[in-house]
Parts: C-alpha cells; sequence; structure tokens
C-alpha cells in the first residue's frame, strides 16, 4: 500500500532536517619536503594509538597523505602506522603521522614514502597550533618555513589539518579478556614451563620456525627470547575485539622481576587463540 506523509509530518521532518549539525568536511593541505623526496598533502585521518585503551591517556595519530587511506584499517591496526604503510605497498606516495599527545604539544613526527623509498622521524622542530581538540575533531597547523639540515639533506614542511577522530573499533570485553585472555594466560605458564610442543600451536605459524623440530638449538634460543619479555602470572586488566582478533592490555613481573605493561594481540584459527603480535614494555614502581 502507498503511504504519503502528511502535512504535518512534513512540516515536522523539515524543521528537524533544518536543524540537525551539519558535520564538517575533513581537510588537509599543505606539504612534506626531505630532500629531493615531497609530498604534498590532500587527506587526513586521526586515530588513537590505543597503547593503553584510555582516550585520556593514548595519543591521538594523525596522518596526512598524497592518496586517501581507509581510516577503519588504520583504528584497527595493531600499530596504526603499520595501518597506513600496508596502504602503500602497491602505490607510489607517502604520508606524514603527527603524534599528539593528551597533556598538550606534540609527540613525534614521522614521514613514509613509497616509490621510491625514504622515511624520517623528527621531534621538536618548527611551530604546532591546536585550533580545536575535542573528542570527535582535531583542526591545527604544523609548520616549519626555515628548512632544518639532516645529514646533509634539508627538510621543510607546512601541514595543515581539519578531521574528524575517527572512534575506536570493535567493542569492549570483560576485563579478564574472556576466552583470549584465558588462552595467553595459559601461553604465559607454557613459556615459564618450556612446553615447546604448546607454544608451537599457541604461535601459529610463526611458532613453526621459532621451534621447529629438527633444531634444538633454535627453539632453546626461541624460548630464552620469549622468557625475557614475558610476565610469568600476567594480569589482563582490558580488552577489546576488532574484528577478527582481539586485543589484551596486560601487566605482571617477569623472570627477572622487572614489571611488565602492554599489549598482546590473540588471534582466533579455528578452535584455538593464537598470540599474534606483542607490544610489553618495562615500567617503574
Amino acid at each position: 500500500m502507498h503511504r504519503t506523509m502528511s502535512a504535518g509530518l512534513a512540516l515536522i521532518a523539515s524543521i528537524t532536517f533544518a536543524t540537525m549539525p551539519v558535520q564538517a568536511a575533513d581537510k588537509a593541505s599543505g606539504h612534506f619536503r626531505k630532500g629531493d623526496s615531497r609530498i604534498e598533502v590532500r587527506h587526513a585521518v586521526a586515530a588513537y594509538h590505543l597503547e593503553t585503551n584510555d582516550p585520556e591517556t593514548d595519543d591521538l595519530y594523525v596522518f596526512l597523505s598524497d592518496q586517501p587511506l581507509d581510516p577503519a584499517v588504520i583504528a584497527a591496526a595493531f600499530d596504526p602506522d603499520d595501518g597506513a604503510q600496508a596502504q602503500y605497498r602497491e602505490r607510489s606516495g607517502g604520508f606524514v603521522r603527527i603524534c599528539l599527545p593528551p597533556t598538550g604539544g606534540e609527540c613525534g613526527l614521522y614521514f613514509q614514502r613509497n616509490e621510491p623509498s625514504d622515511s624520517f622521524n623528527s621531534a621538536g622542530y618548527g611551530a604546532l597550533s591546536i585550533e580545536t581538540r575535542t573528542d570527535k575533531r582535531i583542526v591545527g597547523r604544523w609548520v616549519l618555513s626555515e628548512p632544518e639540515d639532516f645529514f646533509g639533506k634539508t627538510y621543510d614542511f607546512d601541514l595543515r589539518f581539519d578531521v574528524a577522530i575517527t572512534p575506536a573499533p570493535g567493542k569492549t570485553l570483560p576485563d579478564d579478556g574472556g576466552e583470549a585472555g584465558a588462552a595467553y594466560k595459559a601461553y604465559a605458564a607454557a613459556v615459564a614451563k618450556g612446553d615447546i610442543p604448546a607454544l608451537r600451536r599457541m604461535l601459529g605459524e610463526s611458532g613453526q620456525w621459532q621451534f621447529p623440530e629438527s633444531d634444538d638449538d633454535r627453539a632453546r634460543e626461541s624460548l630464552k627470547s620469549l622468557r625475557d619479555e614475558q610476565p610469568l602470572a600476567p594480569v589482563v586488566f582490558s580488552a577489546r575485539e576488532i574484528g577478527d582478533h582481539v586485543v589484551l592490555w596486560v601487566e605482571g613481573t617477569d623472570r627477572d622481576d622487572i614489571k611488565r605493561r602492554g599489549r598482546v594481540q590473540m588471534r582466533r584459527e579455528g578452535a584455538l587463540w593464537i598470540v599474534g603480535e606483542r607490544d610489553l614494555d618495562s615500567v617503574g614502581d
């Protein structure tokens, strides 16, 4: 049955649409140059580097690029830089990533170019101004107008951005990480025990080359390396499911009584949880 909108409903709809806030379009402009390597900035993406899973303590990354980047890929990556780099593997061009801590100022600038290949890190140079920073949007400019020298090459940049912040993807899990958290604790126990067959399974494809059945010396070296960074009885204090994997935020003390805290990526492969990327740093008491 065909239905038409009444005059009253039409008036309400027109008022509603007229008063809805208009989402500002993302904008980026400027350039980055190092020697003969240069990119013209046209696109912007902003997402948090989820080191703690708390936007009040996590750094905000702003990516400025000469070609469009998928914000969902960057936000879902264990390391946002890897998410951006992966999108340039088959094409020429590059991006600049600006790190903005929650306390203000900057925590570095990273330049990556493909075909020709080039990269560069810098911090503390130029003038950064942030016009707007909310939980939804970041607007600012970072400019180095007078070229600086870097091992015989000069560099300069003028980077402008007005971009929405991509929300953290996925969903929050129980603080213990559920099945993924339990699987990680089983992995920690296997590392402490030196259960190489179990580790070979728990590490998936990488476990096959880290613990080859025909090379006992290699297996012993791999076990030693894992023990050097692994908390003996890790506590999972936060967890997030992102696509086909889960990120756990963990802390604990390793066999040398060094307190460690950081992130672990867990991937489900069939009925198994596989331990993926790990980023665990030593921390003070």
